[in-house]
């Protein structure tokens, strides 16, 4: 296991010895199903609403990044976005996931949405079950990233994709120059354990780790972990500025513990992620602005006008049509378009 940098993750390491484990098992598997506010996928769509448009733009910008596109795949799909919104856009749309619950979600989703053209496996991204040059569009939006070998990710999509076949990537760019970590603690609830979980950031160079402690379910461990909420709601998630949801509850509550494990992801600056997909053998590799940028900035210039949602529509259409053609500077967080060569 790497270096230690926090008293909390030395503790965790000694006293738990956790095992390693991956996101996809230790975090988004026990993620509680929550009420979804994705437009059109969970709610109606309403274009006056600030979020609505600037989603209804990164649609967009999807759509015309991939124009020309048949057959789509949305690596790391979640629960189906963006695949379902893309779904009306193309012939066909495959989205894959390593979580069986995100899985699950997704397909209800879709069902509900009666989309007739998705299909959705669960699948790492690292390892997909597909033959070499099964899509002309692949699209990953913040899940690269989580996988434990991004590279290879990186490999199975060049390996997917055919020839001439486009990719347009979202990630967490790591830019900022601020050394140090930082932390937060988060929780979670399920039949087997009460689930602490604790992250750790690293900007420079850019990584994450993730611990979590895994709780008896007892009636003693319940108020604690109703506290517990109450605490982070109150005075926030990093244990730093409120050592009740640090150590304090950690050794308190140390005979509770039954378990723990970990993972760590590795992160990418934007220009790190550009060289490496022209190294693994990407073409015209490109940091491009989003439409969705277009449209954060624009919203609050359009809004008091009182337009309609058919008007809106135009001015999304329209932004994401000046946001293909204009490139970014490396730092500020926008997506990578590139394309493998034929």
């Amino acid at each position: 296991m790497a270096k230690k940098y926090t008293a909390i993750e030395t503790w965790i390491v000694q006293e738990v010895k956790p095992v390693e484990s991956n996101s996809a098992e230790q975090t988004y598997e026990r993620l509680e199903k929550t009420p979804g506010n994705l437009p059109v996928i969970d709610l109606p769509q309403n274009l006056n609403d600030e979020a609505h448009f600037i989603e209804e733009a990164q649609i967009g910008d999807f759509a015309l990044r991939l124009a020309g596109a048949q057959k789509v795949l949305d690596v790391g799909c979640g629960d189906g976005w963006p695949l379902l919104r893309l779904a009306p856009l193309f012939d066909s749309v495959t989205g894959i996931d390593a979580s069986s619950r995100r899985v699950a979600r997704a397909t209800a989703n879709a069902e509900r949405l009666q989309l007739k053209n998705v299909t959705i496996k669960q699948m790492s991204m690292t390892e997909m079950n597909f033959p070499d040059n099964s899509f002309d569009g692949v699209v990953a939006a913040s899940a690269v990233e989580q996988t434990p070998d991004p590279y290879q990710a990186l490999r199975e999509i060049f390996r997917v994709l055919k020839p001439g076949g486009k990719f347009q990537i979202y990630f967490e760019a790591y830019d900022g120059e601020e050394k140090g970590v930082s932390e937060r603690v988060f929780i979670t609830e399920n039949e087997d354990c009460y689930g602490y979980h604790y992250v750790l950031k690293h900007q420079m160079p850019p990584w994450e780790r993730n611990y979590l402690v895994k709780f008896s379910p007892t009636p003693e461990m319940q108020e604690e972990f109703r506290r517990l909420s109450n605490l982070i709601e109150r005075l926030g998630s990093v244990p730093a500025q409120a050592p009740e949801i640090g150590l304090e509850f950690l050794e308190r509550n140390q005979k509770y513990i039954i378990g723990g494990s970990w993972y760590e992801l590795e992160h990418f600056t934007t220009k790190a992620m550009k060289e490496t997909l022209e190294e693994i053998g990407f073409s015209e590799v490109r940091i491009s602005y989003s439409a969705a940028t277009f449209a954060r900035h624009f919203f609050k210039e359009i809004n008091p006008a009182g337009l309609t949602e058919t008007q809106l529509k135009t001015i999304v259409i329209a932004l994401a049509n000046l946001a293909v053609g204009i490139d970014a500077p490396a730092g500020q967080g926008e997506p990578i378009i590139t394309i493998k060569p034929k």
